[in-house]
């Protein structure tokens, strides 16, 4: 039988969204970021938790590429690539207004 994979659930993206948006609010309404260490350390958790379940299937091929000192066959500079552009697409997601 064919298994389906669970379907990501939208509601961290949201929240991290929406965290983000507080932050960068917060910055432009004091004017100094300093001053709003909570709305980041949320945005950044929010962001972190989104790009660590989205692109776990590219954070094990690295792990396995570096446990092995990038010596598999299919380990490569596409392994890397692959993982950071997952990162920044959904960062840039994210952030984006």
């Amino acid at each position: 039988p064919i298994r389906s994979l669970p379907i990501p659930s939208m509601a961290p993206v949201v929240d991290a969204k929406r965290d983000a948006k507080a932050f960068l609010a917060c910055k432009d309404s004091n004017g100094d970021a300093s001053k709003c260490s909570q709305e980041l350390g949320k945005a950044v958790n929010g962001i972190g938790d989104v790009v660590r379940r989205e692109c776990y299937g590219q954070a094990e091929d690295f792990q396995k590429c570096f446990v092995h000192r990038f010596t598999l066959s299919t380990c490569s500079d596409d392994t890397v690539n692959k993982l950071l552009a997952c990162q920044q697409r959904l960062t840039q997601y994210v952030l984006k207004p």
